[in-house]
């Protein structure tokens, strides 16, 4: 299922209704709401704690991707407090253009004909592409595979959040688990690396241009971890952003696909925007290119 390939594909009721449902379902996931991580395009709205007019908008997320641990994929409790509340919700498994249901994706739809799905990632060391890994239950309810998304267990930042729950309950205020912006930032590479999603170029620069501290905060972030224990997989991250932002110089930066991709997301594809999608292309490749110079040392 692809994204919209446009910032005005998503609304910013839409992502407040996908915070709603994260609140929801942690609200009633009891001490297994530990073993959960939010990724994916909702992080941002944590990520970058400004809102405008202080920042530029940010597109928002029509789905919310939350990375399970692997205990939880094993625990019956676990499994029937997921399914149960993800039904109160009114959400039913996702179905594919085979007219198969898809036990790690759930969606739902709003008064409004909106859809939010959610999806749920894990990592499997014995298992590499995006197999899915259904819980070895009688349940409805499986994860996708994605190598590396455990790293955000060890890099992630929380905050309390209070929303409206999903069932008539009132609100609720939940700790809410995300990854930090160098788990974020690797994440978005490793999809930029294996689809053509504009939406996760968009996601990436906006949280490494926005987030406090920008691009200086941005590049210690990296460098402390490129020491850590996930620091083979930050170089190979930092490596795509060099390939889909910098290139190998036969073309000018600007012109690579991680720039090309983050403006025509933001900025659409009407000819007339031809200058300003110019302009911005070359914002974003300077930008990715000082980061990558702060830690890469790559010009």
């Amino acid at each position: 299922m692809t994204k919209p390939n446009y910032r005005d594909g998503y609304s910013d009721e839409l992502t407040t209704n996908c915070e709603r449902v994260l609140v929801t379902l942690l609200n009633g996931l009891g001490p297994w709401k530990e073993s959960v991580c939010l990724v994916g395009g909702l992080v941002p709205r944590y990520l970058v704690p400004d809102r405008p007019p202080v920042v530029p908008p940010h597109a928002g997320t029509n789905d919310v991707d939350i990375a399970v641990e692997l205990e939880v994929l094993s625990d019956t409790n676990a499994y029937a407090s997921l399914e149960e509340n993800l039904r109160k919700m009114g959400f039913s498994p996702w179905t594919n253009p085979k007219g198969n249901s898809v036990l790690w994706r759930w969606k739902k739809v709003t008064d409004d004909g909106e859809t939010i799905l959610i999806e749920f990632l894990a990592d499997h060391p014995k298992k590499r592409g995006g197999k899915v890994s259904e819980l070895p239950t009688e349940g409805r309810v499986a994860a996708l595979n994605i190598p590396h998304s455990s790293i955000v267990f060890d890099m992630h930042d929380s905050k309390n959040i209070t929303a409206e729950l999903y069932h008539g309950d009132g609100h609720a205020t939940e700790n809410i688990r995300y990854a930090n912006l160098v788990a974020f930032v690797c994440l978005k590479a490793l999809a930029m690396d294996q689809r053509a999603e504009r939406k996760d170029a968009h996601d990436l620069v906006y949280c490494v241009e926005y987030a406090p501290g920008g691009i200086t905060t941005a590049a210690e972030l990296i460098n402390a971890a490129l020491k850590g224990k996930h620091r083979a997989i930050v170089r190979r991250s930092l490596t795509i952003l060099s390939k889909k932002f910098i290139g190998d110089g036969s073309v000018e930066p600007h012109m690579m696909n991680g720039p090309v991709a983050v403006a025509k997301f933001e900025l659409g594809e009407d000819p007339a925007l031809a200058e300003s999608r110019i302009l911005r292309q070359r914002e974003v490749s300077v930008l990715i290119g000082d980061l990558l110079a702060a830690t890469l040392g790559v010009e």
